[in-house]
């Protein structure tokens, strides 16, 4: 196809080893992770521009680095980057046409829920042979992105998602100072088009440090990360608020007071997924999700723990972070709150993903199906009915048969198209 042969030109200046300053970055989003990027690729030499759709979040931005004269990220001591970094951004605006047609590469730090607003939004400013990188990337992007832009636009650009998110943090000083626990050091990611695998990766080890690749995008979608951990962290930790409705006495710690009963499902659920994949591969769509201990405590933070349990109660990125609860004071004590996006992102986004891949391919994901039936009636939603995804509120979800992906052979059709297409 025409395509392939200006692949090669645009593979060209990006294989192996890149110059920063090179390749135009714009970060979408003004939130804690796009105003660590301000600090931190600019820092490392990429010309790096914002786009801040929400509310008035590009003026208070601009207004803040204006005042301060740059962004400032204080890394903690134990990073391999630590201390103060700082960044100018070369322009942030409300506006995409402002800053999406010259970007080589769009970096969408996003929750899932806001893929098809951000799309829609960016789809008249797109150009062939941009990047699009989503991190964490869960929640079936590359479905969102072909309903939204259309197959054709997709085939000329390349999706590719980083896991994990780079950065645990939290802005300190809106537009001027964001507090960054953690930058990690070793990365996973998942392209759509195989040609531009080496591309994608070194724009990745250049921004974050040590990549490899994953395999292919559903692998990205499916990957044990948040629905893993928040969904089973809250259904454990609130079993006896479950019964009895009585309020919890205290906040606990989210990973430091995580218990044997907190990590035992966490397994159980992810290894519900392993099956998964496990079928998908049988049915020819190879995919390879692995353990998140394998993953996360042995991949990406290389801790010496033994046990899912040790590596989040005694991990430095894990500490401090307390549970999304709510004080209520007439009931004397903390109480669930459904609406945090813990239950909002994870559910529908997360483990409804999975769910719905696990019924194309027919196996059983009993830990899962319990913690979404859970859920789903406290949240006053049903996704699943009957022990199938078939639920009122699928539509609401990431699942492939809110995308028309109802069957098997219509996920490889998608899968085998794309592949065909891209490689």
């Amino acid at each position: 196809s025409s395509y392939s042969g200006s692949s090669i030109q645009k593979t060209g200046k990006m294989s192996g080893v890149i110059s920063p300053q090179q390749v135009k970055v714009t970060v979408v989003g003004g939130g804690n992770a796009a105003q660590a990027l301000a600090a931190l690729l600019p820092h490392k030499g990429f010309p790096t521009s914002m786009y801040c759709p929400y509310q008035d979040e590009a003026d208070r931005i601009q207004a803040g680095i204006q005042e301060q004269g740059h962004m400032l990220a204080h890394f903690a001591v134990h990073n391999d980057l630590s201390g103060e970094v700082r960044g100018v951004p070369k322009k942030i605006s409300k506006s995409a046409a402002d800053v999406i047609p010259a970007a080589d590469v769009i970096l969408m730090p996003l929750p899932s829920f806001a893929y098809r607003t951000i799309l829609e939004s960016i789809k008249d400013y797109l150009r062939p042979g941009q990047k699009l990188g989503v991190t964490p990337g869960q929640g079936g992007f590359d479905w969102v992105a072909e309903e939204v832009l259309g197959p054709e636009l997709v085939a000329k650009l390349t999706i590719y998602a980083v896991m994990p998110m780079p950065f645990n943090c939290r802005i300190k000083t809106f537009g001027k100072i964001v507090e960054v626990q953690e930058l990690k050091t070793r990365y996973r990611i998942g392209c759509s088009d195989l040609g531009e695998l080496e591309s994608a990766l070194a724009i990745n080890r250049a921004m974050f440090g040590h990549t490899e690749p994953c395999g292919n995008f559903l692998t990205c979608t499916l990957y044990p990360i948040n629905a893993i951990i928040h969904p089973a962290r809250l259904w454990t930790l609130l079993r006896e608020w479950t019964q009895t409705g009585s309020p919890l006495a205290h906040n606990p710690l989210f990973y430091e007071d995580l218990n044997a009963d907190g990590a035992s499902v966490m397994d159980r659920v992810n290894q519900d997924l392993i099956a998964v994949a496990a079928k998908l591969t049988a049915a020819g769509i190879v995919t390879e999700v692995p353990h998140i201990f394998d993953f996360l405590a042995k991949y990406v933070y290389q801790d010496p723990a033994d046990e899912l349990q040790d590596f989040f109660t005694g991990n430095a990125a894990y500490k401090g972070f307390r549970c999304p609860l709510k004080e209520v004071r007439e009931a004397g004590g903390w109480l669930p709150d459904f609406q945090n996006r813990y239950f909002t992102e994870d559910i529908p986004m997360g483990l409804c993903v999975y769910k719905g891949v696990a019924d194309l391919v027919g196996q059983e994901t009993p830990t899962m199906d319990e913690i979404i039936t859970w859920a789903q009636e406290h949240m006053k939603k049903e996704y699943i009915r009957d022990g199938k995804l078939l639920g009122a509120d699928v539509s609401e979800t990431m699942a492939p048969q809110r995308f028309g992906i109802k069957t098997l052979d219509r996920l490889k059709v998608r899968f085998m198209v794309r592949s065909m297409a891209l490689g």
